[in-house]
């Protein structure tokens, strides 16, 4: 295995440590609630560290902190924290002895994701809250963006979690941190980084110098796409909107799900896909949302992260994804209607140019020196980039297990930025979708009605067939 100690920050996972400010906190996650095993001994705290500490070799990353570089010239190295703590980044919510509510849990979760993670540490964390009610636990964990996105974060979460009930903990390994480097190496970095990135230059110019037709084609290929993708993602700017402001560290992770059987024949009656009616129901909740406020409704831009990675990157942290603008119709009336603007859009980009377009353009920002890289990223992120994040997050269909408890519900969490008060995760995990709205309560107080509008919206995109069956049920009922 290649060491991963003292690997540099890709450039595209430092944009997220760049976008990450005292209002903005950056890390992805998840809350998760489980029900306790039939048989056995319900998970505790100290069984959650010793699963994590024999499956920890097999993540370096997740012992190792950032180092940053000398000045700020290039970007962070990652390097073995020697002082690394698990019972910092594995940690109990509430007593063990003591039950709660969900609202309770709820409480103490919102409470933990409105802190950013200690810079200092290795930058995840889980949180055990043992006792629900009902006999259920609640399980909590986050990572920041920087290390990975996320469909990413699950790998961490696969530290604790597993396929089968019954799933024997390993021994943890013997660890000894790799020294960090000193002053002097720290300080030579930018200098050596500069003049591998010259080298690196040279080769590619007598490259082209070589095959000057193959060049010029390209770079005519790759120049048409940029300004395809600019066009028509990156400089219609995004309208003003309520869910646009200044924004406060609080968070709130406001939780919905549906069944996924009804909505994949929406799809199929529709010739869309999953994703594509996420975001009608997105929209229509929204919609709905705007007319409660005493607003006209109107189209809002969505930031849609889009997973790209390649076969051999697979099970890789880090950040590999390129993106997808998409207008969410909130003007139109009609539930239908709405999904098929939302399918031509998806369909458009996937058959495009815009996908190559979008990653080109993410890596001549990447070349881009540190501080100006984050001046682009902040600029693309403001509420004139877009209106909100909607990201579609690959789960496991198979159940998966905590210690022999078994994960019912998992709701993904995705970081606003700045001037952004809501941003919304969808997880397929077994029967059903799960829709993690997170957002600024004090900026967006009304973020608890988006639940019950979600569920109207699934209700008007369900076949007429289906809609009247109640009805009949009902009137047959009163026979």
């Amino acid at each position: 295995m290649i060491s991963s100690h003292c690997q540099r920050l890709s450039p595209v996972d430092d944009l997220f440590l760049q976008l990450e400010s005292p209002s903005a906190h950056m890390h992805v996650g998840w809350s998760a609630i489980c029900s306790t095993p039939e048989s056995g001994t319900r998970p505790t705290i100290e069984a959650m560290r010793e699963r994590v500490a024999g499956r920890l070799a097999l993540m370096p990353r997740c012992r190792q902190r950032l180092l940053p570089a000398s000045l700020g010239l290039t970007e962070p190295r990652w390097v073995d924290d020697p002082h690394f703590d698990l019972n910092s980044h594995v940690f109990e919510l509430s007593d063990p002895d003591e039950e709660i509510s969900l609202a309770r849990f709820a409480e103490l979760r919102d409470a933990l994701l409105s802190m950013p993670l200690d810079r200092s540490r290795p930058l995840w964390q889980m949180a055990l809250a043992p006792r629900l009610a009902g006999g259920r636990l609640g399980f909590v964990g986050r990572v920041h963006h920087a290390m990975a996105d996320g469909a990413a974060a699950f790998l961490v979460g696969a530290l604790v979690l597993d396929t089968g009930e019954e799933e024997p903990a390993a021994p943890p390994e013997h660890w000894r941190a790799q020294a960090t480097p000193n002053l002097a190496q720290r300080a030579l970095d930018p200098i050596l980084h500069g003049a591998g990135l010259t080298s690196r230059a040279v080769v590619d110019t007598a490259r082209a110098a070589s095959h000057p037709r193959t060049t010029a084609r390209s770079a005519l290929r790759d120049a048409k796409r940029v300004a395809s993708v600019l066009a028509q993602d990156f400089l219609p700017l995004a309208p003003n909107s309520a869910l646009n402001g200044t924004i406060g560290p609080r968070r709130t992770l406001v939780s919905f799900k549906t069944e996924l059987s009804e909505l994949r024949t929406v799809s199929r009656n529709h010739a869309g896909t999953l994703n594509d009616v996420g975001l009608a129901i997105v929209s229509g909740a929204l919609r709905t949302l705007a007319l409660e406020r005493g607003r006209e409704p109107e189209p809002l831009k969505a930031h849609i992260p889009v997973d790209v990675r390649r076969a051999h990157e697979r099970g890789s942290l880090g950040n590999h994804v390129s993106i997808a603008m998409v207008w969410l119709p909130l003007d139109s009336t009609s539930a239908a209607v709405r999904l098929e603007h939302i399918r031509a859009q998806t369909r458009s980009f996937k058959h495009g140019s815009r996908p190559e377009g979008a990653r080109t353009l993410l890596s001549g920002v990447s070349l881009l020196p540190s501080a100006m890289r984050g001046l682009v990223a902040r600029t693309a992120a403001s509420r004139r980039g877009f209106n909100l994040t909607v990201s579609s997050i690959p789960g496991p269909r198979s159940a998966m297990y905590m210690l022999g408890a078994r994960l019912d519900e998992i709701y993904p969490v995705v970081p606003i930025a700045d001037e952004h008060a809501l941003s919304i995760g969808i997880l397929a995990y077994r029967k059903h979708l799960h829709f993690g709205l997170y957002a600024d309560p004090d900026a967006m107080p009304d973020a608890t009605r988006l639940p019950d509008l979600l569920a109207d919206e699934v209700r008007a995109l369900r076949p007429a067939e289906a809609r009247r069956a109640p009805a009949r049920r009902r009137a047959m009922a009163t026979l």
